[in-house]
């Protein structure tokens, strides 16, 4: 009589059944929207900011304005999303004062759209000839330029600085698409009072490079009542 000897296995319970895939939302996740005055697109924006008023530095700067700056993507027009940045700029540097220039390409003037700071709406809608130091300098060298000490730049001087009580310290930063004039982004005045570093120019930079992008797509904004509306929007 011939026994057959079953293979190693051949009588193993069967696999247990794959598990039930995982439910699908019925509606796709929301964008974020831009409808309060804060701007919902920057929910989070700075809750990992050191305590106080200390700047966020070293490689935590650029790793936070990279997962942050993602949010500007979804405001919009270029006023929402130059409001969206220095608001952030001031987060992760705390300073008393930030502007944001957009370039008027007919009249070659920077126009002043956007503000940060104590008393810094009076200068809304001020102009700044191509011949300003601090921002022909910026765009000469394409990226941030840093100035610490009121004897390294007469731009200084500027009247723009005059609600600050002038300016000690300065980031400027190009806005500029494909060697293009956009506008320009500066912080002024450290609260800690220490002097910027090349890596908190950087910063200002990458933020000025992802905003260069946005108003590429979104076009300039210049008229004084959307300007004005706008303003009054970030502060409320």
């Amino acid at each position: 009589v011939t026994v057959e000897v079953p293979m190693p296995g051949a009588f193993a319970a069967p696999p247990p059944p794959p598990p039930p895939p995982a439910a699908v939302p019925s509606t796709p996740p929301r964008a974020p929207s831009s409808s309060s005055g804060q701007y919902a697109a920057a929910e989070g924006t700075g809750r990992r900011r050191a305590l106080g008023d200390k700047r966020v530095a070293g490689e935590d700067l650029i790793a936070q304005l990279f997962e942050e700056m993602h949010a500007l993507h979804f405001l919009g027009d270029a006023l929402e999303g130059g409001h969206f940045c220095l608001a952030v700029a001031m987060e992760k540097l705390p300073a008393r004062g930030a502007y944001l220039h957009l370039y008027d390409i007919d009249k070659r003037e920077f126009v002043l759209v956007c503000t940060r700071g104590a008393g810094t709406e009076t200068v809304l809608l001020s102009r700044t000839g191509e011949g300003d130091s601090l921002l022909a300098g910026a765009m000469r060298k394409r990226r941030a330029l840093v100035v610490n000490g009121e004897a390294d730049d007469p731009g200084m001087g500027a009247s723009r600085f005059a609600p600050l009580g002038g300016a000690k310290r300065a980031i400027v930063s190009p806005v500029m698409q494909a060697g293009r004039f956009l506008g320009a982004i500066e912080i002024v005045n450290p609260i800690d009072g220490a002097p910027w570093s090349e890596l908190d120019g950087n910063a200002i930079s990458y933020m000025a490079e992802q905003y260069a992008e946005f108003v590429a797509a979104r076009g300039v904004v210049l008229e004084p009542e959307k300007v004005s509306r706008a303003s009054e929007a970030a502060r409320a």
